[in-house]
């Protein structure tokens, strides 16, 4: 097996390359003056199986295209086999239909991989599950909840530990890492304003004194809840709150807010490529979830 790599993360491929002792393929992507992507694989990839690693983040529809263009030219260089590594699946927060005159996004960019010459898609910590069924090839849905799980058994007290979700929506997903560290868990409420999509309230459920308190979520996109929740856990009395997240969107100023110092640490895997981050993130590596995965194709 070979792998490959589109231009939104290269550096986990690489980590990913490493854990696994394979190469990878030399490739130029470049843009033509007309802004359309000009890409072209330098290696022989024949008779290969190959392994693509292209997370669909900021620029997405890009990234998607380039991701798309890629795996046509492995195709026609004649690799054997192409599986994908997509780490943040762009476009799977919109996952059902709300209004009449809406697309079923995340099936739409589904339907075009599974048309594509991709044979097996990896995921990770997709924000509705059911996303992995929208796919006509085989595809495995990972968790990183055991990278968090062993972070947090290095780095905190766990008898002085709750797992915190900011949402209603969060609960199962906090529930579980709860149980994996054999650990209480709590729940904040919140409540938005339907017309614009402010938070107007937060309310706690559940007694963090004098406790560690890990917020536990999927995806950051703007950081405004978890911001605001890590004001409300202080407040009511945390003596520390830490922020463990599987995606970093981060978008606008997300980073600025989440820069408060009612957050002592954010804990993000690298899923999404940053070329900064607050002073006070810790990074994980996901690759080895995937190399876990991968390696019965080597």
């Amino acid at each position: 097996m070979k792998l490959i790599s589109g231009s939104s993360n290269l550096p986990l491929a690489q980590s990913l390359a490493k854990i696994l002792n394979v190469e990878l393929v030399k490739i130029e992507i470049n843009k033509y003056a007309n802004d359309e992507k000009r890409i072209k694989i330098l290696d022989d990839v024949q008779g290969e199986n190959i392994t693509l690693v292209q997370s669909f983040s900021s620029p997405v529809d890009e990234h998607i295209i380039e991701f798309l263009l890629i795996v046509d030219a492995l195709e026609r260089m004649g690799a054997r086999n192409v599986n994908v590594v997509i780490p943040w699946y762009g476009y799977s927060l919109q996952d059902k239909v709300f209004e009449d005159g809406e697309p079923l996004s995340a099936k739409v960019v589904a339907n075009l991989i599974s048309a594509s010459y991709v044979k097996r898609v990896f995921l990770l910590d997709v924000h509705n599950t059911s996303i992995a069924g929208f796919f006509s090839v085989p595809t495995h849905h990972l968790s990183a909840i055991d990278l968090f799980t062993k972070y947090a058994q290095d780095n905190y007290d766990l008898s002085q530990t709750v797992i915190a979700s900011p949402d209603f929506g969060g609960l199962k997903r906090a529930g579980k890492l709860a149980e994996s560290l054999n650990v209480d868990w709590v729940n904040i409420d919140k409540q938005r304003n339907l017309k614009t999509g402010e938070i107007i309230q937060m309310e706690l459920h559940g007694s963090v004194e004098g406790k560690i308190a890990l917020v536990f979520d999927d995806v950051s996109v703007s950081g405004s809840t978890v911001a605001q929740a890590a004001e409300v856990l202080k407040k009511s009395g945390a003596k520390e709150v830490h922020f463990l997240v599987t995606h970093g969107l981060f978008v606008g100023d997300a980073k600025e807010k989440l820069s408060t110092p009612a957050i002592n640490t954010i804990v993000v895997t690298n899923s999404i490529y940053h070329q900064q981050l607050p002073t006070n993130t810790k990074v994980i590596d996901c690759a080895k979830l995937f190399a876990a995965q991968l390696k019965d194709w080597i």
